[in-house]
């Protein structure tokens, strides 16, 4: 099956372009801490969700090493993209699926993100399996009942959509336990679908959402009773940490930040090569081209005109074009127009899904060609897919260059920091010292800030048993710390850090 090999393609290729080596940043360390045996876990937001934790698990249990995480969670992106794409097949034919995946899959945000230890790749795997088992569902014969006389095994034998049913519920129970804000725009269009055709008002669909949702947040929910006193906080500090939602606009801060860098807050970024973008905002465009497409074709079939036949030829019905167009929009709404900063991982979910329409335009173009024209087609669609990839790799390259930078710098200052005299158990305070106090084993607190973890009290009283230290990138100690020793960690690319040291008998070392 053609989606099987695009699949593996695509799992190879990211063991080749992305280092394995790569090591953690700021939030794959806090994530991968809440499961780690060997270093404390990191403040745990509001905002955020245990469920890439729990498959990051199994690799963070067995070992160490990050080259065992990243191969892991690869693995785990290969299998995920074929599960994501697997019912569409019986809804747009192999080659729309192949085509969609292959689309999707070719983004370097994609190919960044599959060895990551972060949710959002994760989510569109589960927004777009619940799409195309829920349009599985809906197109599935509903069994009549059996007459009274039938043997209880013909009537059992007659088709029906649960597995379908079970599919959807499974897949918004997983797109949930990654980030269940995604998961309630995902179940909102799904539902919405469910009240605007008629054919789907029934207590099936339904319930296949509502319950699939239920089943995904219950994580979320006791934690939010028992870390956060209640849904309702949890979201106001969810809220907060993401500085207020409210309406705004950020398509201009998304286009910008589209090639990097990996966040933008806050985005006062210049838009740095527009052509490399030109995807972005042909994308839309294309999908509802496809949507318009087997709206002509309807259209043109019930007027009784001959022509319908080589009018979008090969294009599913209208209901498997919308829907993905529909939840697209939908879990695109709190980025663009609710969050006030941008991250190109953000809008991972809404591309996943619109690469099926994108696909059905394309290949309904190449089989609706005139016959002596079809070659030119499709030399016209592969050079542009070529020119993308090329394009999506070029950014790929630069963006994968910014981070093993970035991030052996973390490396390098968590080996001065057991240089210093910090060696676990110990704790590291201050605003950005997650990462470096991950790879140094220590514990990360802020007194300040959106993860605000601790007090100076609860400080001194662990300075007292265990190595402590502040730490930032300017000078200049806290008023609690006037008193400990300053040092500071010079760093190659002259970003140092200032640090200042605790009493203890434990700390002993030199700075530099």
């Amino acid at each position: 099956m053609p989606v099987v090999w695009v699949a593996v393609a695509v799992g190879v290729v990211q063991l080749l372009v992305v280092p394995l080596r790569l090591p953690l940043g700021w939030d794959e360390a806090v994530y991968v801490s809440q499961v780690s045996p060997r270093v404390p876990a990191a403040y745990f937001s509001a905002p955020r969700a245990r469920g890439i934790s729990w498959l990051a698990a199994p690799a963070v249990l067995l070992s160490a090493s990050v080259v065992v995480l990243r191969t892991w969670m690869v693995a785990l992106a290969t299998a995920g993209l074929l599960a994501a794409f697997w019912p569409w097949r019986r809804l747009v034919g192999e080659a729309v699926t192949a085509a969609a995946a292959a689309v999707f899959a070719g983004l370097w945000v994609v190919q960044f993100y599959a060895g990551e230890v972060m949710p959002n790749l994760y989510v569109a795997y589960g927004a777009t399996a619940a799409t195309g088992w829920f349009l599985r569902a809906v197109s599935a014969p509903t069994p009549a009942p059996a007459p009274a006389a039938a043997p209880a095994a013909v009537a059992a034998a007659r088709p029906g959509p649960r597995g379908a049913w079970a599919g959807v519920a499974v897949s918004v129970a997983f797109t949930a336990l990654m980030r269940p804000p995604d998961a309630v725009f995902l179940a909102l269009a799904l539902l919405a679908a469910v009240a605007a055709v008629p054919s789907w008002r029934r207590w099936r669909p339904a319930a296949a959402v509502v319950g699939g949702l239920a089943a995904g947040l219950v994580p979320w929910l006791a934690e939010a009773y028992t870390d956060f006193g209640g849904p309702v906080a949890r979201l106001r500090d969810g809220s907060g940490v993401q500085g207020g939602m409210g309406w705004t606009n950020t398509l201009g801060m998304h286009l910008r930040a589209l090639n990097g860098p990996l966040l933008c807050r806050p985005c006062h970024i210049p838009w740095d090569y527009p052509l490399l973008s030109l995807w972005w905002l042909a994308t839309p465009v294309v999908a509802v081209a496809s949507l318009a497409l087997v709206l002509t074709r309807r259209t043109r079939r019930r007027h009784g005109d001959r022509t319908a036949t080589s009018v979008g030829r090969g294009m599913p019905r209208v209901a498997v074009i919308a829907l993905p167009l529909a939840c697209a929009a939908a879990m695109s709404l709190q980025y663009l127009f609710l969050l006030d900063y941008a991250a190109p991982r953000f809008l991972i979910p809404a591309y996943a899904l619109l690469a099926i329409p994108v696909a059905a335009c394309a290949v309904a173009l190449l089989r609706g060609a005139r016959r002596r024209w079809r070659p030119v087609v499709a030399v016209v669609l592969g050079t542009a897919f070529a020119l993308h990839l090329t394009s999506q790799y070029l950014v790929l390259q630069r963006r994968v260059g910014d981070q093993v930078r970035l991030r052996a710098d973390t490396l390098q200052a968590a080996e001065r920091l057991h240089r210093a005299g910090l060696s676990p158990p110990c704790t590291l305070v201050g605003p950005e010292i997650v990462s470096v106090a991950f790879h140094a084993g220590c514990s990360s607190e802020a007194l300040t800030g959106n993860n605000t973890s601790t007090n100076v009290d609860e400080l001194l009283q662990r300075a007292r048993s265990e190595p402590v230290a502040t730490a930032a990138r300017v000078p200049g100690a806290p008023g609690f710390a006037r008193g400990w020793t300053p040092c500071v960690l010079r760093m190659p690319d002259g970003a140092d850090w200032y640090l200042y040291l605790a009493p203890s008998p434990r700390v002993t070392g030199s700075c530099g």
